[in-house]
């Protein structure tokens, strides 16, 4: 196969000046499914090692088949190609409209893609940005695999908005390559920057003189309830502006959330350039699933392909959207009513309630579990309890924080 660091080093220098020691090394080799993709018009097949009737229909089990009767077989039953069902990613990639990308490749739950950039780009030399307080395998991605240093910064300013002078000091503070992780709805704070925020952080990461590659944690994308809530992803405006030289933009999510399909584990990681860099960095990513899962479960691939070409699967997302913010406006209200102190939160599935400074977030979730019967997540950085209104019916919501209540003011 071609080597991928010359296109790079020609069509995207930043993105190639970014790339760690195995980022730099990671090719795709003329192997297995390579091979078999180049004899995929041969009347015979004795490539890859599926057991099939001789025609490529797989010999599965009735009972394991049964269970997957509405989908076709050869998407469903039989090795997916290591970057993913190729319509798949064709029908991910036109969800994204106004800048030019990779195909996405698909990706083994949103943590692996994730994994898969900090593989590329994370090392020792490559610090990573981010807000605190963040989801916690952020660090078990980052630090624990790669070694690269975790350069956090206050997540809001005080407790108003988005800490952007935060931000702009901890890039100020970089020298050479690093990453930046934009976690919009953010896990675990719930809140997305307002439009005017949203601008701010693209001009200022625009302006980022040195090679930066940008993840777009889109997890939770469309999980927005506030009307004043930026629109879209990051990753849009800063991939359509973005200098070859200096910056790189990639964009993580899946149907995880977007199709509520949690068990499914279909994430995407697209790169947002197209052309031979693009290809390029998808045959990096690839080269790595490639030594590390092979491939994605494929029955999930086609379960997620064939919502995509659904028409109900708008309206039923929507639905969800519905019900979610319901659950918003409901806890917020109740949190006001008890007097709790809630960080700003205006999308996604969480709320952080931030705790006195006699008080301890991991002792007072201890307690939350002997004596209300009632589980929440603590964020100790922030001295608070994350609340998961997701996943709490909205009559429920009530008599959730009279029990958290219960606890914090005692």
């Amino acid at each position: 196969m071609p080597n991928s660091l010359p296109i790079l080093e020609a069509e995207h220098p930043a993105a190639a000046r970014c790339l760690s020691p195995l980022g730099r090394r990671a090719e795709i080799p003329l192997g297995i499914p390579q091979q078999a993709a180049q004899a995929a018009a041969c009347e015979r097949q004795a490539t890859i090692g599926q057991i099939t009737t001789g025609a490529g229909v797989p010999l599965t089990l009735p009972a394991i088949a049964e269970h997957f009767a509405d989908l076709d077989p050869r998407a469903a039953l039989l090795y997916a190609p290591t970057a993913g069902l190729r319509p798949l990613r064709e029908l991910w990639r036109a969800r994204l409209v106004g800048v030019d990308t990779s195909l996405p490749l698909v990706t083994n739950g949103m943590s692996q893609g994730l994994s898969l950039c900090a593989d590329l780009f994370g090392c020792p030399e490559h610090p990573l940005v981010l807000a605190d307080p963040y989801w916690d395998n952020y660090e078990t991605i980052w630090h624990m695999r790669t070694g690269a240093p975790m350069r956090d910064f206050p997540f809001f300013d005080g407790a108003r908005g988005f800490n952007l002078a935060g931000l702009s000091r901890r890039l100020d503070e970089l020298t050479g390559p690093a990453s930046l992780v934009l976690n919009f709805p953010n896990n675990p704070t719930g809140y997305t920057p307002t439009r005017a925020e949203a601008a701010a952080i693209v001009a200022r990461v625009l302006r980022h003189p040195h090679p930066l590659v940008v993840i777009c944690d889109d997890a939770y994308a469309g999980l927005t309830f506030d009307d004043d809530c930026m629109s879209g992803s990051l990753f849009t405006p800063l991939s359509a502006a973005a200098d070859r030289e200096r910056l790189l933009v990639c964009k993580v999510d899946g149907a995880t959330k977007e199709l509520v399909f949690f068990g499914g584990r279909v994430g995407f990681l697209t790169f947002g350039v197209g052309g031979a860099a693009g290809e390029a960095l998808v045959d990096k990513a690839g080269a790595i699933l490639r030594g590390t899962i092979s491939s994605v479960n494929a029955p999930a691939q086609a379960a997620v392909l064939a919502a995509l070409r659904d028409p109900r699967t708008p309206a039923q997302q929507e639905e969800v959207v519905g019900l979610l913010r319901r659950r918003y406006h409901a806890l917020k209200a109740e949190l006001d009513a008890a007097g709790l102190d809630a960080l700003p939160f205006n999308s996604g599935c969480f709320a952080l309630v931030r705790l006195g400074d006699h008080q301890e977030a991991q002792a007072v979730r201890l307690r939350l579990i002997r004596e209300q019967s009632t589980g929440v997540i603590a964020v100790p950085s922030a001295n608070a309890l994350r609340v998961a209104f997701c996943s709490v019916e909205e009559a429920d919501i009530p008599d959730l924080v009279r029990r958290i209540a219960a606890v914090v003011r005692s």
